[in-house]
């Protein structure tokens, strides 16, 4: 057994995990964004408008510049989430806690990510939601959920134990595939009908295709998640199976229902949510006490 670093306390505990929980919460804000057709509600950045840092009365974009506005705001949020939790790392390991310089600056990415994920939100506006960087957008955000995630597990079972290889890599696929059916997901989407703004580009691919390459993505998923069953007996991959299938059945309703903006929305929820329990699940699985996640 190799232990790395010490447990932190519980509120830093606590504090990396609203961290992961804010992470994952402004991309469910920012898919409702888009789903509402509110990506250019504030049709510039860093302002709102021309004039103004804040929605205008008079601006013809409507309800939407509050959507987009608000999804601003929330940023803020994310980044004292991100401080807090880095600055709360930074203090133990001044006082003296076992914390390696490695996850100090692990710690710093979600704050760092942040930063970077507003600037890239604000050249999607400026490139009027051009669907190669809306997609870039959610798929930073899907790394430094990641990182938080992976943060937060590491934090409380810093003791690392030997597995079998097998198991060790057949989680590993079993990550690497959940997030091949993100991205898939993603260009599902900007391919569909909800590309943030009616002047929005899509990309040029045909939804159909999309979806069925998405939906055996799913399946193949789906495979190495029973694999993973049956080598490993885990509460983690419990909460898996859960949300898996609540996805597929989120899934096909949203399909075979000409994809309403409101399934759409909870399909996004429901993959974000099952990206955190992914992470959780690799990074403690070989770690003492998975059980206990």
């Amino acid at each position: 057994m190799n232990r790395k670093m010490d447990v932190l306390p519980q509120l830093g505990l606590r504090l990396l995990g609203v961290t992961v929980f804010t992470q994952a919460g402004i991309v469910v804000t920012g898919a409702l964004v888009r789903l509402t057709g509110s990506g250019l509600g504030c049709p510039t950045w860093p302002r709102c408008t021309a004039d103004s840092y804040t929605p205008e009365i008079s601006q013809i974009e409507g309800f939407h510049k509050w959507i987009e506005f608000g999804n601003r705001l929330l940023t803020f949020v994310v980044a004292i989430a991100a401080i807090a939790s880095l600055v709360y790392v930074i203090r133990q390991k001044f006082k003296g806690l076992n914390i390696p310089g490695r996850f100090v600056f692990l710690a710093a990415i979600p704050f760092l990510g942040t930063i970077a994920q507003a600037i890239l939100g604000g050249v999607t506006v400026l490139m009027k939601l051009n669907p190669y960087t809306v997609t870039a957008h959610f798929l930073l955000s899907i790394l430094i959920i990641a990182i938080a995630a992976q943060n937060r597990v590491i934090s409380q079972l810093p003791y690392a134990i030997a597995i079998p290889k097998v198991q060790a890599l057949l989680a590993k696929l079993l990550v690497a595939t959940g997030f091949v059916v993100i991205v898939l997901g993603v260009i599902t989407t900007g391919s569909g009908p909800h590309a943030g703004d009616d002047v929005a580009v899509r990309f040029t691919l045909d939804i159909s295709n999309m979806v069925r390459l998405h939906a055996d993505a799913v399946w193949f998923f789906t495979g190495l998640l029973i694999a993973n069953l049956i080598l490993a007996r885990s509460k983690a991959l419990l909460k898996i199976v859960a949300v898996v299938v609540l996805q597929i059945i989120v899934g096909y309703a949203q399909w075979f229902s000409d994809l309403p903006w409101a399934l759409v929305a909870i399909h996004v929820a429901l993959a974000v949510t099952l990206w955190v329990f992914l992470v959780k699940y690799q990074k403690g699985i070989n770690r003492s006490h998975h059980e206990s996640q």
